[in-house]
């Protein structure tokens, strides 16, 4: 296997097309984080430091600056690189017939499939260390604030949440390229799915939410509405990958996220709004958002155990002739 792997990364590596949208995602990611930052700059020469004490540095990846966050961009646009390393893994060997040649050595079907995940997985997290030391340089360069210990720690555990998120994505890439002999036929479903999960199940969320628990004044709901609202649209969201690691990624880089149901608590700022203003402004601690996240991080954990297991079951039952 660790031929399959070694042979995988080089593959990876020195594809030209992955290294381009590795270019563009490292752009962007930086013409991004160089607007929040200049932000930041300017709350904290303004004497917006006591503000943001305890999570300035995590700012520069949750900030919505010039266009979207960081965390928001790597959401949307992260899939498209796990698609890139996995959406003709399988179809372009088997149509090269190197496939047959490959499997004709000592090396047992379930080598190969787990070679090729690990050699993705492995890819993405190199990119994803790469990139989130780069920013991390950008931001200590350009906002000069060093980041605490539990916001590194935030910043880990936001690093794991988005290798679990783009192993979903490369697994489903992978699982296409087996059922799919044509390469560009795999390509076009991967985006297909990409569309459909990133864009839509938002959108069907929203609109079941909507018909299943209308809202007498939209303009002004009451506590009840709008939760009933939110248990509905956050139980859409569950089956979508996109919407667990937006909301998860919430969690872990906003101390100040204590979970999905903002609106509920903001329904009822009219009611109590000094005791809130005053009990509920400081932050929440790393184990706390951890445990606010382990039933969102979980089941994004199993969706990529699925789809790498679908992938595993159809390419070692998969009939491979010698072309």
């Amino acid at each position: 296997m660790k031929a399959i792997i070694k042979k995988e990364l080089a593959d990876h590596f020195g594809s030209t097309r992955f290294l381009l949208i590795m270019s563009l995602v490292f752009m962007v990611s930086f013409l991004i984080t160089h607007l929040t930052g200049q932000s930041i700059r300017e709350v904290l020469s303004q004497g917006g430091s006591a503000f943001l004490e305890g999570r300035t540095f995590l700012l520069l990846f949750t900030a919505t600056g010039a266009f979207f966050s960081l965390t928001l961009f790597l959401s949307i646009f992260g899939p498209l690189v796990s698609i890139v390393l996995g959406f003709d893994s399988i179809n372009r060997e088997r149509n090269l017939g190197t496939l047959s040649k490959i499997l004709a050595q000592p090396i047992h079907r379930d080598e190969v499939i787990l070679g090729k995940y690990l050699a993705g997985l492995i890819t993405l997290a190199i990119m994803l260390t790469a990139l989130m030391l780069l920013l991390a340089g950008l931001g200590l360069v350009g906002v000069g604030v060093v980041p605490t210990f539990d916001e590194v720690m935030r910043l880990c555990l936001f690093w794991v949440l988005s290798i679990v998120y783009m192993g979903f994505w490369l697994g489903l890439s992978i699982l296409l390229s087996i059922y799919f002999r044509s390469v560009a036929t795999s390509a076009m479903a991967a985006a297909a799915l990409w569309i459909f999960i990133i864009f839509f199940v938002p959108v069907l969320g929203q609109a079941a939410a909507s018909a299943m628990a209308p809202m007498n004044d939209p303009s002004r709901p009451t506590a009840r509405e709008l939760t009933t609202y939110n248990r509905i649209d956050k139980a859409i969201t569950m089956i979508s990958p996109a919407g667990l690691y937006t909301q998860s990624s919430s969690i872990l880089l906003d101390p100040t996220h204590r979970g999905s149901d903002q609106s509920f608590r903001y329904a009822l700022m009219n009611q109590l709004d000094r005791y809130l203003l005053t009990h509920f402004q400081g932050g929440i601690t790393l184990s706390q958002s951890f445990i606010l996240v382990i039933p969102d991080i979980l089941l994004l954990l199993g969706f990529s155990i699925i789809t790498f297991i679908l992938s595993y079951e159809a390419f070692v039952r998969q009939e491979v002739r010698s072309v």
